[in-house]
C-alpha cells in the first residue's frame, strides 16, 4: 500500500491591512466630530436629508471598533462622501495636510522661477487698453496677500506704457480656484459702495460682500501702496473676460465685478460652475476643511446656480486672443478716457 505524503504548511496568520496614512484614532474622532458640527451649524443644507443621514452613519461606522490608529485616506473618503450630499455643487471637501504642503511647495517653486507679467497692453482702433490677468492665489490671506500685492505693483511698474492706457480689461482665465481675497483686495478701486453682490446663506439671508473701504484697509494692512494703478479706472466702463476654467474664487470675483452693473460687460465662455462660497477650517490633524456656507446673488435676483454665462459669448472658432481683442475694443469705445 502506497504511503501518503503529508505536506506541513506554515500557519498563515491573517494580517491587518497596511495603513497608508495612519493617524491616532482619538484625533480621527475629533476631526469627524468637528466636521459634523460645522456642517450642521454652518454648511449649506443637504439636497436630501435621508441621503445625508446615511452618509453620516457610514462615516461614523468607519470609526467603530477602530484600534489605536485609523487610516486617514479611506476615512476622508467617507467624510467627502458626506460633504458631497450637501447642496453645494460638490464644492465642499476635506484635504489632508500633505496636499496643502504640496500646494505651498508648488507656489514657492513658481515664485522662485519667476512668471510672466500679469499686465499687458492691447492696441485697439480706439486706444490702448490695459489687460490685467490676476494670478491664482492658493494660500491663506496672511501669507499670500503681501507677495500678491508686491507682484501686482511690480508687474504694473515694469509694463512700458501702462500709465497711458485709457481702458481696462480684467481677465479671469487664471482664476481657477483658491483664495479670491488677494486679487479682490488689489482690484478694490473698481468697486462702488452700492455694489449689490451678496452671499446668500442657507436660510436665505443676504449679506453684501463688496466693501471698498474694508478692502482698502486690507490692502494697507498687507503692504499695498497708496497709489493703486487701477484707481484711474474707478467708475469707468470695464470689460471682463472669463472662460471655462474660471472657477470658485474666480467666480466670486466675477460676481463682484458684475455687481457694478451696466458699466461692466463680460466676454468669453460660461464659467466652471463652482458658484458657491467656502469657509476654510483647520482641523485637529492639520487637514483643511473647505465648507460651503453660501451661494452668490446680485441684489434681489435669484441665487446663482451653475456656470455664469457671459453677456458676449465667444463665437464659434474664435480664439482667446480674438475674444480679448473684442473685449478690449468695447472697453476702449466705451471709456471716456479714450476720447481725450
Amino acid at each position: 500500500m502506497a504511503s501518503a505524503t503529508i505536506l506541513l504548511l506554515p500557519n498563515v496568520l491573517a494580517q491587518a491591512p497596511v495603513m497608508t496614512d495612519p493617524i491616532p484614532a482619538q484625533t480621527a474622532r475629533a476631526v469627524v466630530q468637528r466636521t459634523i458640527e460645522l456642517v450642521e451649524a454652518e454648511g449649506l443644507y443637504p439636497r436630501n436629508q435621508d441621503e445625508y443621514a446615511s452618509a453620516k452613519a457610514r462615516l461614523l461606522a468607519a470609526l467603530d471598533g477602530a484600534g489605536a490608529e485609523v487610516d486617514r485616506q479611506p476615512l476622508f473618503q467617507h467624510v467627502n462622501a458626506m460633504l458631497g450630499t450637501l447642496d453645494a455643487d460638490g464644492h465642499s471637501s476635506i484635504r489632508p495636510p500633505s496636499t496643502g504642503r504640496r500646494v505651498q511647495q508648488g507656489l514657492a517653486s513658481a515664485r522662485a522661477q519667476g512668471t510672466a507679467s500679469s499686465f499687458a497692453l492691447v492696441l485697439t482702433a480706439h486706444g490702448v487698453v490695459l489687460h490685467w490677468t490676476p494670478p491664482q492665489s492658493m494660500g491663506d490671506l496672511q501669507t499670500e496677500a503681501p507677495p500678491f500685492l508686491q507682484r501686482f505693483h511690480a508687474d504694473y511698474a515694469t509694463t512700458p506704457g501702462a500709465d497711458k492706457a485709457c481702458a481696462l480689461v480684467v481677465d479671469l482665465s487664471a482664476q481657477v480656484g483658491g483664495n479670491a481675497w488677494p486679487p479682490f483686495i488689489a482690484m478694490h478701486p473698481l468697486f462702488g459702495q452700492a455694489n449689490p453682490a451678496a452671499w446668500v446663506g442657507r436660510d436665505g439671508t443676504r449679506r453684501a460682500f463688496v466693501n471698498p473701504p474694508q478692502l482698502r484697509q486690507m490692502e494697507a494692512r498687507h503692504g499695498g501702496r497708496a497709489s493703486n494703478p487701477l484707481q484711474r479706472f474707478a467708475g469707468r466702463p470695464l470689460a471682463v473676460v472669463v472662460d471655462q476654467r474660471t472657477s470658485s474664487a474666480g467666480e466670486m470675483l466675477l460676481v463682484a465685478l458684475m455687481g457694478e452693473g451696466s458699466r461692466t460687460r463680460t466676454f468669453g465662455q460660461t464659467s466652471s460652475g463652482a458658484t458657491t462660497a467656502n469657509v476654510a477650517h483647520r482641523m485637529a490633524d492639520g487637514s483643511m476643511l473647505a465648507l460651503t456656507t453660501s451661494r452668490y446673488a446680485i441684489g434681489d435676483a435669484p441665487v446663482i446656480r451653475g456656470g455664469i454665462a457671459p453677456e458676449v459669448p465667444t463665437k464659434p472658432g474664435e480664439s482667446a486672443r480674438d475674444t480679448l481683442l473684442h473685449a478690449a475694443t468695447w472697453a476702449a469705445q466705451s471709456s471716456p478716457l479714450c476720447r481725450h
